[in-house]
């Protein structure tokens, strides 16, 4: 069997389910959470849907559903599999990941992160899928479920995020022939493109507006660098989320080889810096840098969070992609 056939034939011995996804999750792991978790329980799972945390889930993806989705694992969690989707270490399912995925019946890790840690019984872990909404898909086929349009809208959205629009490198042909599966199954692409991109609060322009004024470009021309503090957040009254974008401005810059956006999460109270890495150049590989800083994610799109100031993040950020 390969590696899904062994997470639906788990699946077809636990008829109650937690669905999870990681921390601060992203379209790819909104869409994969309410995705699976909608077709499963359409097709008779108990399922209970777990996205870990204590921020505000991102307001870009709510049409899709949040009314479900719990910030803690279910009481019951000790009869359920945990299948955890779009993420890369037991770490990454918050503070009661590594409990969690111990407490749990039986455990599966369907996952695109090069850096996963193979946390579960069962793991699949391909990095050559664009997103992990893809290898969704690939899931309810090898359990032969069907897939409604909810659901499919969903499983799109991953796609269209995780390839920035089809535009990152990772846009591969299996990508673009999910999407036009997807849109086959009840997609309507324009509402969707509507919703993810034009439908923005003005406090997001205005965060925008700021991250920009503070544009440095660094490294000889290939480093640009935005950074977002918590003064940021209070005077726009933007939520964290919505620096989601900056960082495509800055990738966009002619010559730039890695784009870097800095900013000061709430529950850090100023102290903790999130860094999110995009490379402009496949053979940069960010999550390189990412690891140096704690973090991880792929070799185009990477992340990490440290203690210090802005100067000190991007003297990290800089030191590395000079051995690069």
């Amino acid at each position: 069997m390969s590696g899904l056939d062994d997470v639906a034939a788990l699946l077809r011995e636990h008829d109650r389910v937690v669905v999870a996804c990681h921390e601060a999750p992203d379209g790819d792991a909104i869409g994969s959470l309410v995705g699976a978790g909608t077709a499963l329980a359409e097709a008779g799972w108990d399922v209970a849907l777990w996205a870990p945390g204590e921020a505000p889930l991102p307001d870009d993806y709510a049409w899709l559903g949040y009314e479900h989705i719990a910030r803690t694992p279910p009481d019951d969690l000790g009869g359920r599999l945990l299948l955890a989707l779009d993420c890369g270490s037991a770490e990454r399912l918050g503070a009661d990941g590594p409990a969690a995925v111990g407490a749990a019946a039986a455990s599966a890790n369907v996952d695109h992160h090069a850096d996963n840690t193979h946390f579960a019984q069962v793991n699949v872990v391909d990095p050559g899928a664009a997103c992990a909404t893809v290898l969704v898909l690939r899931l309810l086929r090898a359990l032969g479920i069907p897939v409604s349009p909810p659901v499919a809208e969903a499983l799109y959205v991953g796609v269209v995020t995780d390839t920035g629009r089809f535009m990152y490198g990772n846009a591969n042909p299996e990508a673009h022939a999910a999407a036009a599966d997807l849109i086959d199954l009840g997609v309507a692409p324009d509402a969707v493109f509507r919703r993810l991109y034009e439908d923005r609060p003005a406090a997001r322009v205005r965060l925008l507006a700021r991250a920009l004024a503070t544009l440095d470009i660094r490294a000889g021309g290939r480093l640009a660098v935005a950074c977002i503090s918590l003064e940021d957040l209070e005077q726009t009254g933007a939520a964290e989320a919505d620096s989601e974008g900056v960082i495509d401005h800055l990738r966009a810059i002619r010559g730039v080889d890695v784009a870097a956006v800095i900013r000061e999460p709430r529950a850090g109270g100023g102290a903790l810096k999130k860094a999110s890495l995009r490379s402009a150049d496949p053979a940069v590989d960010v999550a390189r840098i990412a690891h140096a800083g704690g973090g991880g994610g792929h070799a185009m799109a990477a992340g990490f969070s440290m203690e210090g100031s802005f100067a000190d993040v991007i003297a990290l950020i800089e030191a590395e992609l000079g051995r690069a």
